[in-house]
């Protein structure tokens, strides 16, 4: 049994366009030389009867009826081909050439749109690609029944015994019972002690606002005056103290000291200069500067270059430069 058909005549194409709002999905299309048993294919398979023609499937649960794909086609071993059209009455012309029409590829499209076939080979051997809609989504199925009841699991193990709960309200005072009969008169009883002072009543509600007073004299003016300032140790806090009252302040403020900063390294001597020592930031030396002729550079004295070098360098130069600064570092 083929397990695909790779060519159809004109007639089975425009009865699978006919079916196409039949179609779910396509699997495979099978054929056999009689009707498909219930066995044969799966699900969403389709299947022909190369005998007689008969287009069946989509397959569910089984082949269902038949659609005749028509008559006038001839077979080979797994394709179905068109037979050739007759040639004109002429001197001894042979049979047409017979045409071929096979199927490409078959695309699933989006539910609601249109089918298309497109002939990507030539009219006489047709390659047909087919883009069949894919169908609407079916209703929701009814809730199936509910299931039995499942036995019943073993007994867990017993819990710790919780907190004792609080005391529930006290229960309503029973009726009073009748009154029994009337004793004799005892003897005077000693006077008992006098009871307890009962609870103070509730607070009587407020009064109305009385009347608004008359406005009073406009007191003195208040002042703030700056006492002393004086300068605190650096890192502590800035602390404001009141000598005098509150109607006439006199405000004691002691602000502290700033941190060290990093200034100019201190010392040095007449002529000196300050010269860098390493990369460092603000690490400098004083230095003395002096001329070729080993002078204290004074004046305006003409200078065209100048020199960092050890005392031991300067007093092994051979001679000395009148125009160069030479800086001992």
């Amino acid at each position: 049994m083929a397990t695909q058909i790779e060519q159809l005549t004109l007639a089975q194409i425009t009865s699978l366009v006919r079916l196409t709002k039949r179609i779910n999905q396509l699997r495979n299309i099978l054929s056999g030389p009689s009707d498909p048993s219930t066995s044969t294919g799966k699900s969403g398979d389709w299947y022909i009867n190369t005998t007689d023609y008969t287009l069946f499937g989509p397959k569910t649960d089984d082949w269902g009826n038949g659609f005749p794909l028509g008559t006038g086609s001839k077979i080979r071993t797994t394709e179905l081909t068109v037979a050739g059209f007759p040639g004109t009455n002429g001197g001894g012309g042979g049979g047409g050439t017979a045409g071929t029409i096979t199927i490409g590829t078959v695309t699933t499209g989006a539910p609601g749109s249109s089918a298309t076939i497109t002939n990507v080979g030539t009219a006489e051997n047709a390659i047909l690609n087919f883009v069949i809609p894919r169908g609407d989504v079916g209703a929701t199925g009814a809730t199936g029944p509910t299931g039995a009841t499942g036995a019943t699991g073993a007994a867990g193990p017993t819990g710790a015994t919780g907190p004792q709960g609080a005391t529930g309200p006290a229960g309503p005072q029973g009726a009073t019972g009748p009154a029994g009969p009337q004793g004799p008169q005892g003897d005077p009883g000693e006077q008992g002690p006098q009871g307890e002072t009962g609870p103070t009543g509730p607070q009587g509600e407020t009064g109305p606002t009385g009347a608004t007073g008359a406005t009073g004299p406009t007191g003195p003016a208040g002042t703030i005056t700056v006492g002393a300032v004086n300068t605190g140790s650096a890192g502590t806090g800035v602390i404001v103290t009141n000598s005098g009252t509150s109607t006439a302040a006199i405000l004691n403020f002691t602000i502290p000291r700033g941190d060290t900063g990093t200034g100019i390294a201190s010392g040095g001597t007449t002529n000196q200069a300050l010269v860098k020592s390493s990369s460092t930031d603000y690490a400098t030396t004083w230095t003395s500067v002096v001329r070729s002729d080993s002078s204290q550079v004074t004046g305006s004295t003409s200078i065209s270059n100048a020199v960092y070098l050890s005392q031991a360098s300067y007093d092994a130069l051979p001679t000395k430069d009148a125009s160069t600064l030479y800086i001992i570092v």
